[in-house]
């Protein structure tokens, strides 16, 4: 009997205990979901983060801005919503007895703090992008970079740099790679401006953006071949959507040149019965004259540039249009003392520290020049269903001017020596397929596309490369999965190009052509892991291509604003990359940051390399350069930290260390950037009297010298200098000391935001590696600049 009633305890308990367990099964069945949005841009906070204190889990936002807890019981929880750059917000939330719960949309706030640098998986704007790791700079962090040209506004980030021809012309260098292996896209737009030389700075207005967006590593998928080294989004901000009219004033001064800059953005909705049809102004004017290094002025660096555009916008509930238009004008002074007239004043210039015309400081901007003119008209419509997603078509036109005038003109008229007209068409058609839920919870989402380009130009004056005609024709399908922490996508595209030379035979005046084509194929998988709330890891393979330019194959003369001589070679093959890149990215409420490994081999890189000798014409001596390709492989380490010594108090270190190999020769390339390190020191004051989001920083800027380079020598024979390798050897290291003071205030009920920053503050004298002018003059000295920012509103409901 004993036995019996033993038995009968343990079924009792074992019943109840299965009883209690399905009863609590079954209250933890609710559902809360809910958006993150910024609310600066109001854009989705694409990966941020959702934590629940109670729970130790939490979840990821998606493309969307959206995310979904799933398996909640009823009770109060704290839950913590977390994305880099921004601050952190703490709400309590209380679920019910409803299955279903939805948060209302959180907006969270950007903490100029961690604005230096932002690191997102995914970032949704006109073009979906891969699943590629990004950086982007937008809010405070963006106003900081004002007045800047875009080269020099990217290399705040790590990985970035910039290459430059003296100090008024700059360009973008991603991972060591520049040029035609990165795409800018315009306001959606793939910009095309003789982006070939390295001395042809784009033609963008900063002031036009509120986001600058770079994806590092091979990007063709999505945006077409010649991606290799990565793709520069310049995105404006979003239309005004409520009646009125509104705008901002920005004006920049800075000490070193005489910098004045001001930029003027107007825009509205013109009525209420007319809600959806906005409109947008923008202009800026800029003016600088001679930069002075540390000992003495650069003769010729003045620079000039007026910019307008105008943009017009209609957005129904399923449907959309715009026109855009813009045209930016620049004229730029091109250093003097990097002109020579013989190879004995070459070689002294590349001996001697300083040059020999030293003036005073003026504005005049003479002989020689750029003088460069951007028109773009952008024409897009979209049609919307909830069911079949979203259709996008994109039209666009392109001109692009160039005009290099020589330091005296040798025919005696005013015709430039080298004019090239570039006129580009392009259309993109876009297919985003509605997102699909899966059983599982997951989902489904993706792009089909086409992407077509032609191209003409025309030359004049004296020879540098050829009149051509250029086609070009891509397909591309990109899809991606999510379910809980994963996220997976993969790519596939297809490209077609071919491109036209003409050419004028000399003894028979006769005009003959040369005609390539290419067609190729990639593919790209990339793969994000979520392994905690506060810690992601991103993984992307991928491949990309590039077609030889004309400049590549057919160049033979001087380029004038380079003050090199090159020479083309036409038996080049098209570029392959193969790029892999790692990341770790961590958000916590000290500690911040990313740390990434990258790897891209090239088969066929292509490159100027430095002749033996200089060439002699009737003009002046000049240092030749060949296009030649090897094998190249590029890796390196990307790393940024943020931590928060205290609530106020924050400590940044962001370093980049890149290593290039030249396979083939078994030997170093030139023109690749030395491994770098930037660190600040942050106080921020969330009020103090009148003055809002008052802060003071100080930077250090630590620049090594470039070793890894090819080895440079130089002998003498028959009275001729040989040299080997380069010119002139890589400069020394140099270190940079740079502050910051910034805040908000208060005129009338608009906030104006106001910069002073100081650059190269203990005047030292140093070259650049990657300035091309670094054989005749130093870098510039010390810089104080003034930015200022007021918005301004002309009607109440704006």
């Amino acid at each position: 009997m004993r036995n019996y009633w033993k038995v009968g305890l343990w079924i009792w308990v074992l019943t109840n205990t299965i009883s209690v367990g399905w009863s609590q099964s079954a209250m933890c069945t609710k559902v809360v979901h809910g958006r993150i949005l910024g609310q600066d841009t109001h854009e989705p906070l694409v990966g941020a983060t959702v934590y629940i204190h109670e729970l130790q889990t939490g979840s990821v936002a998606d493309s969307t801005g959206s995310f979904r807890i799933n398996k909640l019981c009823a009770g109060k929880y704290t839950i913590d919503y977390q994305f880099v750059g921004y601050k952190t917000k703490t709400v309590s939330v209380t679920v019910g007895s409803d299955s279903l719960m939805t948060l209302p949309t959180v907006q969270l706030v950007s903490d100029n703090q961690l604005l230096q640098e932002v690191v997102v998986t995914e970032h949704r704007s006109e073009a979906q992008q891969l699943l590629q790791t990004q950086v982007s700079l937008s809010g405070a962090a963006l106003d900081q970079t004002r007045g800047q040209s875009l080269g020099e506004s990217l290399k705040s980030l790590a990985g970035l740099y910039s290459i430059q021809t003296g100090p008024s012309v700059s360009k973008p260098v991603i991972h060591g790679l520049y040029s035609n292996r990165i795409i800018i896209l315009n306001n959606g737009i793939r910009q095309e401006d003789q982006q070939w030389g390295s001395e042809h700075a784009p033609q963008i207005d900063q002031f036009l953006a509120s986001r600058l967006t770079v994806i590092k590593g091979a990007a063709s998928i999505r945006y077409g071949s010649d991606a290799i080294g990565g793709v520069i989004l310049v995105e404006p901000k979003a239309m005004p959507t409520r009646p009125g009219i509104g705008g901002e004033v920005n004006v920049v001064g800075g000490t070193n040149g005489g910098l004045g800059v001001a930029s003027g953005m107007m825009e509205g909705v013109f009525s209420k019965k007319l809600a959806g049809l906005s409109w947008r102004l923008q202009g800026t004017v800029k003016r600088s004259g001679y930069v002075r290094t540390p000992n003495y002025y650069m003769e010729n660096t003045s620079y000039h540039e007026n910019n307008f555009s105008g943009d017009l916008h209609y957005d129904h509930k399923r449907w959309g249009a715009e026109v855009f238009f813009s045209q930016f004008d620049t004229k730029v002074g091109l250093f003097t003392g990097a002109q020579v007239s013989s190879l004995a004043d070459l070689y002294a210039a590349l001996q001697r520290t300083e040059p020999l015309s030293q003036p005073g400081f003026s504005y005049s901007l003479g002989r020689p020049y750029q003088d460069v003119q951007h028109d773009m008209l952008k024409v897009r419509a979209y049609l919307h269903s909830s069911r079949g997603g979203e259709l996008t078509a994109t039209y666009a036109w392109q001109k692009n001017q160039r005009r290099e005038y020589d330091y005296v003109s040798f025919s005696g008229i005013l015709t430039p020596e080298l004019y090239l007209k570039l006129e580009s068409q392009t259309m993109d058609l876009v297919w985003e397929h509605a997102p699909i839920k899966t059983k599982s919870a997951g989902q489904w989402s993706g792009s089909l596309g086409f992407n077509g380009i032609t191209q003409g130009n025309v030359r004049q004056y004296l020879f540098l490369i050829p009149n051509f005609r250029n086609y070009g024709a891509g397909l591309f399908a990109i899809e991606r999965y999510a379910v809980g922490p994963w996220t997976i996508e993969g790519g596939l595209r297809y490209d077609y190009r071919w491109l036209r030379a003409y050419f004028l035979d000399d003894a028979t005046k006769q005009t003959y052509n040369e005609t390539h084509s290419w067609q190729n194929a990639n593919g790209s998988l990339g793969l994000a892991y979520q392994l905690r709330p506060d810690l992601t890891l991103t993984a992307n393979l991928s491949t990309a291509w590039r077609a030889p330019n004309v400049a590549d194959l057919y160049s033979n003369g001087l380029h004038q604003s380079a003050v090199a001589y090159e020479r083309g070679n036409p038996n080049l093959q098209p570029e392959q990359a193969y790029n892999g890149n790692l990341v770790l990215a961590y958000t916590g409420k000290r500690l911040s940051g990313e740390i990434g490994a990258y790897n891209n081999l090239i088969n066929n890189y292509i490159y100027l390399k430095p002749d033996s000798v200089p060439i002699v014409r009737q003009r002046g001596a000049f240092p030749s350069y060949t296009y030649t390709q090897v094998r190249a492989t590029f890796r390196g380490i990307d790393a940024t930290l943020n931590y928060k010594l205290t609530d106020q108090l924050t400590v940044t270190t962001k370093n980049s260390l890149l290593f290039a190999y030249n396979q083939t020769d078994r030997s170093y390339l030139v023109y690749i950037p030395a491994n770098r390190s930037d660190n600040s020191l942050r106080y921020d004051w969330e009020k103090w009297g009148k003055l809002s989001n008052l802060y003071v920083s100080l930077s250090g800027l630590y620049v090594a010298r470039q070793n890894r380079a090819p080895a440079v020598t130089s002998r003498q024979e028959n009275g001729q200098i040989i040299f080997t390798g380069d010119f002139a050897a890589p400069p020394p290291a140099y270190f940079l000391l740079g502050a910051e003071l910034g805040f908000v205030t208060q005129v009338g009920r608009q906030p104006m935001s106001v910069i002073l920053s100081g650059t190269n503050l203990a005047n030292v004298a140093y070259r650049d590696y990657l300035n091309r002018f670094r054989y005749f003059a130093d870098e510039p000295g010390r810089n104080i600049m003034l930015k200022v920012k007021l918005p301004f509103s002309l009607s109440k409901n704006t």
